[in-house]
């Protein structure tokens, strides 16, 4: 192995860390990146386990800036040389860097390859027990680039000698994770979770081929490659592996895909075999390495029907909103056919509609309306399948419960309020949708709401209401029976004679008849 020049750099713009990394063929020229970090904290979190000799470090960073991080470094370290970045061009300000004991600075509007390798090979040249080999031959020790390159859709300049001598066996995998998404749920560091994994990497695999891939910043991965024949045995070795660094993560996990060959196969697998991987964690809670074949066929491919949800919920049919919305959860779950930020959106959205809903039916929401920002963080936060079951099942009481509460006050005022409307307004051409729009209403659910509670119905309740009416009008001879169904509201008068009839047994004229003929018999008799 070439003695090689060991570089960490330290700056809080992801993109320039990148550009440094790849601005220089740096293995071929007798160095190495060996770390990276967004901070002065980070860096120091780093140092004792990659043992760098030159530190390329920004000086404004948040948590530490380069200031106080060169001062440590100084103080701690004082064999690590220290080259500080700087957006700054004023040399006042970057002059006092040089009393920390700062070896020399470079600004990074002028970060020009050549100067900027002339200065750290410089810098090497001063380091003791340090002679850095710049042989130009052995291009394998840059495969990475080309394999870089080559997963981002690039046509890779790898020679066949080269790909043979580089990887000499049948078959390729690859293994990594979501740095950013195990970090949110631990206490270390994004830098320290990838040093902790690479080197449980390299120890376990040592026997196989096998070269980090810089994708994005929150991206480990690792392309393998191995004897077909060797499968099993690997998948044996990374399962201890997980098993020995869980110790210092517990929420470690591994993603690993398909197997494939040829090499030039390694974008489209990690497109379509381990990119969408990523996201199913959530649904293997208690796995710690989820292999493509562990994802079942989908054959599930059911929309969530928001109309019918939502018309349940306006009939407040919750039971049946709720026990469909669980439904398609779960076979969602199951069958992985969403994405987990689908599904939170779906549940969430979900969510907004009973509010909304409710709501608009002038419900009191007031309380879920102060938990729905709660509501919807947890959502957002819960870490497994499970979990986000558990949490359903939680608001599926809550809202029972706000229902119970509210509905049989709800039943009283509404249903008093409908009937006093209608026996003021029974003269005039009334609609379940007039009624709707006056109490602010949804038609669908009024029309329940109504037959639920008035046993005719509401077409039949405002007959018997204008029926009720006609038969005190008719007790007046002086107004002519062909008026009286215009007074209460009918514009056909043969219509008004046929409800009429249904609702007394009689015509509306035989009812006069029979009243005349009352009044007559009375009269007869008190002469």
């Amino acid at each position: 192995m070439d003695n090689l020049c060991k570089i960490l750099i330290v700056d809080d713009e992801y993109l320039l860390r990148q550009g440094i990394k790849h601005i220089i063929d740096w293995k071929k020229e007798g160095f190495e990146i060996v770390g990276e970090a967004s901070n002065g904290k980070e860096a120091l979190e780093l140092i004792d386990s990659l043992k760098p000799h030159i530190i390329i470090s920004d000086i404004v960073m948040p948590v530490m800036d380069g200031l106080d991080f060169a001062k440590i470094v100084r103080a701690r370290y004082p064999e690590i040389q220290v080259v500080v970045l700087s957006g700054y061009s004023d040399f006042d300000y970057v002059k006092g860097t040089f009393k920390l004991g700062v070896n020399d600075y470079i600004l990074k509007p002028k970060l020009n390859p050549e100067e900027f390798l002339s200065l750290l090979k410089n810098i090497a040249d001063n380091i003791p027990n340090l002679r850095i080999s710049t042989s130009k031959n052995n291009n394998i020790l840059n495969i990475n680039l080309e394999l870089n390159k080559l997963i981002s859709g690039f046509d890779a300049n790898i020679a066949a000698s080269e790909e043979a001598a580089a990887f000499p066996d049948d078959s390729f995998f690859l293994i990594g994770c979501n740095l950013k998404r195990i970090v949110e749920n631990s206490s270390m560091s994004l830098p320290a979770l990838k040093t902790l994994i690479s080197k449980a990497v390299k120890t376990y695999l040592n026997n196989y081929s096998h070269y980090e891939l810089d994708i994005t910043k929150d991206i480990y991965l690792v392309l393998v490659n191995f004897p077909n024949k060797h499968y099993d045995e690997i998948l044996r070795k990374l399962h201890v592996m997980l098993s020995d660094i869980s110790s210092k993560c517990i929420d470690i996990y591994l993603i690993l895909s398909k197997t494939f060959n040829p090499l030039n196969k390694m974008e489209n697998t990690y497109k379509n075999s381990f990119k969408p991987l990523l996201g199913y964690k959530f649904f293997f809670k208690d796995k710690k390495l989820i292999s493509y074949e562990d994802i079942p066929i989908n054959n599930f491919n059911e929309k969530f029907d928001f109309k019918y949800y939502s018309d349940q919920i306006y009939l407040l049919n919750m039971p049946a909103a709720l026990n469909y919305l669980k439904e398609y959860i779960h076979t969602s779950i199951d069958h992985l056919s969403i994405s987990e930020f689908e599904l939170k959106t779906l549940f969430q959205n979900a969510l907004y509609n009973i509010i909304n809903i409710l709501d608009e039916l002038h419900f009191n929401v007031e309380a879920m309306n102060k938990s729905k920002l709660e509501y919807f963080q947890q959502i957002d936060e819960t870490n497994s399948a499970d979990e986000l079951l558990s949490l359903l099942d939680n608001i599926e009481k809550d809202i029972t419960e706000l229902l119970s509460l509210n509905v049989l006050q709800m039943n009283d005022q509404v249903i008093s309020k409908i009937i006093q409307y209608i026996s003021k307004h029974y003269n005039q051409q009334l609609s379940l949708k007039e009624i709707a729009d006056e109490f602010h209403f949804n038609y669908y659910y009024l029309s329940s709401y109504f037959s639920s509670h008035i046993a005719e119905g509401f077409s039949e309740y405002l007959n018997k209401v204008r029926v009720e009416k006609s038969l005190e009008l008719l007790r007046n001879e002086k107004i002519p029976v062909s008026e009286v169904s215009y007074m209460v509201g009918y514009s056909d008068h043969s219509y008004f004679c046929k409800v009429f009839k249904k609702f007394t047994k009689v015509t509306p004229t035989k009812f006069r008849k029979n009243i005349i003929s009352s009044k007559r018999g009375s009269y007869e008799e008190s002469d």
